[in-house]
């Protein structure tokens, strides 16, 4: 995209205006003629680092910070301090280590701490329904687990309905 005032220069500079009754009024500007217009351009780089430490200056969240700061992962042995410097975990078992901790910063951060990924519109349904049939038979082993034989008996029935259909689990 061009920008709208030299219209030689790509914009890289977009602004936002909401005016009257809801409207929005857009204006793509390269960094010069943004310049000239009384934009601040910010030349900063963020890094992962600075967002964690944003976030976990929240008083609730420090406390957490100072109670694992001594625990590390037996697995990988990074610890608690290493991921709010690096940005980064050591392994799969650090989820499990710093559950307490990182819980209330995914919540925070994602809205949730349950991944609940997204499929691409390209592969289709049946990359969706194999997907589901894979969470449903993992949902029916908890619940037989849990000795939760009624909630297992619906599963199990939906399980059988997808695989009617023809779909099955890789």
């Amino acid at each position: 995209m061009r920008c709208q005032i030299c219209k030689k220069k790509v914009a890289t500079v977009h602004l936002t205006d909401l005016v009257a009754d809801g409207e929005k009024r857009e204006l793509h500007l390269c960094e010069e003629c943004a310049q000239e217009k009384g934009v601040a351009l910010k030349a900063q780089e963020t890094t992962v680092a600075d967002i964690l430490s944003a976030i976990l200056s929240s008083s609730q969240l420090a406390k957490q910070r100072s109670e694992f700061a001594k625990v590390s992962c037996p697995a990988c042995g990074i610890s608690y301090s290493d991921f709010l410097s690096s940005g980064r975990l050591g392994c799969g078992n650090d989820y499990n280590v710093f559950d307490k901790a990182l819980t209330p910063f995914l919540e925070k951060v994602q809205g949730s701490s349950r991944h609940t990924g997204k499929v691409p519109s390209r592969v289709g349904e049946d990359v969706v329904k194999t997907n589901e049939l894979v969470r449903l038979r993992q949902e029916l082993r908890q619940a037989v687990e849990k000795e939760q034989y009624e909630r297992a008996a619906q599963v199990r029935d939906r399980i059988q309905a997808l695989e009617r259909k023809g779909y099955a689990d890789k």
